[in-house]
């Protein structure tokens, strides 16, 4: 297979040997898991809340941490918020990973949510780069006027919080507004094969982002029967719930999630489409949805499982190492 420009550009961003991306999750992100995705060939990227809240690593000392189990590069997210009364706590801790993670000398940012472009300014003076989340082509075209290196596009099918289009969709709107050959854009989700991976650059994506595939395997650090639950599933099991965060978030069908519905009542509902409440009732579930998800990455008993509808290509727990010479076995550097 011949190289686009755009896969090029990533694998030099990324100094990854291929355009596999083991994205930030929550739970995941244990310093293991990030440093053998990197160590086998891919890219590891750091979620800092489940690094430090999660596994209980001080964030400097965790990022030190990684670099001790792989020379390789990984990168880290940074979720970017306004600084508003309810969020101007956790504004402020997310401006002070990304000077941190600068500061260790991390050269890969992928920021998440808000307007990217001061953490941009602030990253290619230190010689970083910074690819977005935008799960629309209207978000697009904003992050890539305010100097991203390349893009994250959410789709329908990944885990976790997830977006509203389906792989195709979402990377045809956004080429219509924005066709650059050498411009990255990675695939984020409902991946995780060698087969998908090179039906996603047959599209036109530079790469993949993969969540799922990274969990189920031996470095993950969650339960082994949620691991299992992975390897079970069909992507008929994933399932949208909007009590989590106040947004669909995708998660394995369990009588747990399904108890008392897959959606917020009605007055929560109607909290959610106030200007005035939205933001802190959205933060009132999230605070909730990671008390859950911190249990069910330990406890068995706990079935609050995120995952996405990549799960039909995982038939088994594998290591990072193996997940990554499957992606490889098609995939021919030219």
């Amino acid at each position: 297979m011949s190289l686009s420009p755009a896969t090029k550009r990533l694998l030099q961003d990324t100094g990854a040997r291929l355009p596999v991306v083991c994205g930030p999750m929550y739970p995941g992100s244990n310093p293991e898991l990030v440093a053998a995705v990197s160590e086998a060939g891919g890219f590891g990227v750091v979620q800092p809340i489940a690094l430090t809240r999660l596994y209980g690593h001080d964030y400097r000392s965790g990022l030190r941490y990684i670099k001790t189990l792989t020379s390789k590069p990984f990168g880290v997210n940074i979720t970017i918020l306004p600084k508003t009364a309810a969020s101007a706590r956790y504004a402020k801790m997310n401006e002070e990973f990304a000077d941190i993670a600068i500061e260790e000398g991390v050269k890969f940012l992928l920021t998440s949510l808000g307007k990217p472009d001061d953490i941009v300014k602030k990253a290619h003076a230190n010689g970083v780069k910074v690819y977005h989340d935008v799960h629309n082509a209207k978000l697009a075209v904003r992050a890539a006027d305010a100097g991203v290196d390349g893009l994250n596009l959410l789709n329908s099918s990944m885990g976790g919080q997830t977006g509203q289009f389906e792989p195709e969709e979402i990377i045809k709107s956004v080429l219509a507004v924005r066709d650059e050959a050498d411009f990255p854009m990675l695939c984020a989700g409902g991946q995780s094969t060698s087969s998908d991976l090179n039906k996603m650059l047959e599209l036109g994506y530079a790469g993949i982002q993969c969540g799922t595939r990274f969990l189920a395997t031996e470095e993950a650090k969650i339960t082994q029967e949620y691991k299992q639950a992975i390897v079970n599933a069909k992507s008929d099991d994933i399932v949208w719930t909007n009590k989590m965060a106040g947004t669909n978030s995708s998660v394995i069908r369990t009588p747990m999630v399904e108890e008392g519905g897959l959606r917020t009542n009605a007055f929560v509902s109607f909290l959610l489409k106030q200007p005035m409440t939205k933001a802190l009732t959205r933060l009132w579930l999230l605070r909730g949805a990671l008390e859950k998800y911190d249990q069910a990455a330990f406890d068995p008993e706990v079935q609050y499982w995120q995952a996405g509808k990549g799960v039909d290509g995982i038939d088994e727990i594998i290591s990072c190492e193996e997940v990554i010479r499957r992606f490889e076995k098609d995939f021919k550097l030219k």
